[in-house]
C-alpha cells in the first residue's frame, strides 16, 4: 500500500510539471516550447497502460517502443513544421522524448501497484474459505464421482445455485465504498457469502465457486429436493442477518430433474429465474427460527 501511495504520489507530480512545464520561465521568457500533439500523446499513453492489461503486464520497455515510436511516427510526418535536430529544436525533442518516456515509466509502476493491490484484498478476504470453496473447472473429477455413486446406489443428490440480489449489494455499500471498483465490491460480497454458506452446510457439500458468473452451486450427496427447502431457508436468513443481502435458490434434483451435472445446472437455473419459483415465495426466518423448524 505504502508503494501504490509513492507510486501515485511520483506520478501526479510529474503530470503537475509536464504539462505547466511551459510557464516556468523564472523571470524571462522561457525557451521550452513543447507541441500540443506531445500532451495528447502523453494522456493517450497513460490511459492505454493503465485499462490495457497487456501493457503494464508486459515490461515497461514495451510501452515506452510503443509510445516513442508513435511519437516520432507524428514528429516527422504529421508534426514536421520544425526539424527532430538542430540548434535549439535538439534540445526540445530530448526534453519531449524525456518527459513523454518518464510519463510512461511512472504510469507503468501505478498500474503493476494498482493490480497487485487488488489481487492482495482478493487473498485476504478469499483466505480463510478458499480450502472449502472449489472452482467449477476444478471440481469435474469430483461432481463426476458423486453422480457416480448416486447412480450405482440409487442415492438422491441435489444441485442448488446460490447467488445475491444486485439491489441488495448496492444498498448495504456505504457511500464512500461505492468509488471503489465495482468488481472488487462484488468479489468482496461474493467472498462473505461463501463464509456464511459454509458454516450452514455439512462435511459431505461441495460448495463450487463459478466466479465468472457471480454465484456458489452447492451439491448435495444424499439429500432430496424437498430436503433442501431448510438449507436454502438457512442460507437466505443467514445472509440476510449477516450481511443484508437478499439471495436467491434454485434447486434441481438427481434423478428426478436430470441426470448429468449440466442438466442439473440448467434446471437449478429455470428453478432461480422462475417467477413462481417455490423458494422465493417462502418467509425469510433468522437462523434460530430456521433450527427450530
Amino acid at each position: 500500500m505504502k508503494h501504490l501511495r509513492w507510486s501515485l504520489l511520483a506520478l501526479l507530480i510529474h503530470l503537475a510539471v509536464f504539462y505547466n512545464i511551459e510557464r516556468l520561465d523564472f523571470g524571462r521568457q522561457s525557451i521550452i516550447d513543447i507541441q500540443s500533439f506531445v500532451y495528447v500523446l502523453g494522456l493517450l499513453a497513460l490511459v492505454s497502460i493503465i485499462f490495457i492489461p497487456t501493457l503494464w503486464r508486459l515490461h515497461v520497455s514495451a510501452p515506452l517502443s510503443l509510445w516513442l515510436g508513435v511519437y516520432i511516427i507524428c514528429r516527422v510526418t504529421f508534426f514536421n513544421d520544425r526539424p527532430l535536430l538542430g540548434g535549439i529544436d535538439t534540445y526540445l525533442t530530448i526534453t519531449e522524448l524525456a518527459a513523454l518516456s518518464l510519463l510512461i515509466v511512472l504510469t507503468h509502476n501505478v498500474a503493476r501497484d494498482l493490480h497487485d493491490f487488488e489481487e492482495a484484498v482478493k487473498n485476504i478476504t478469499f483466505a480463510d474459505v478458499s480450502r472449502r470453496v472449489q472452482k467449477l473447472e476444478d471440481a469435474s473429477e469430483n461432481i463426476q464421482l458423486e453422480l457416480i455413486r448416486s447412480r450405482r446406489h440409487h442415492y438422491p443428490l441435489t444441485i442448488m445455485l446460490v447467488e445475491p440480489d444486485a439491489k441488495s449489494i448496492r444498498a448495504i455499500l456505504h457511500r464512500t465504498v461505492q468509488e471503489v471498483q465495482q468488481a472488487m465490491i462484488a468479489r468482496y460480497v461474493i467472498t462473505s457469502l461463501a463464509r456464511v454458506i459454509s458454516k450452514q452446510l455439512r462435511r459431505t457439500d461441495m460448495v463450487l465457486d463459478q466466479h465468472e458468473r457471480g454465484r456458489f452451486i452447492i451439491i448435495s450427496p444424499d439429500t432430496s429436493a424437498s430436503n433442501s427447502d431448510i438449507l436454502a431457508q438457512r442460507i437466505k436468513a443467514a445472509a440476510a442477518e449477516q450481511l443484508g443481502v437478499i439471495v436467491s435458490c434454485g434447486v434441481a434434483s438427481f434423478p428426478d430433474e436430470a441426470l448429468t451435472f449440466e442438466e442439473l445446472v440448467h434446471q437449478a437455473e429455470t428453478s432461480l429465474q422462475s417467477s413462481d419459483n417455490a423458494l422465493s415465495k417462502l418467509p425469510v426466518y433468522t437462523p434460530n427460527e430456521v433450527n427450530q423448524r
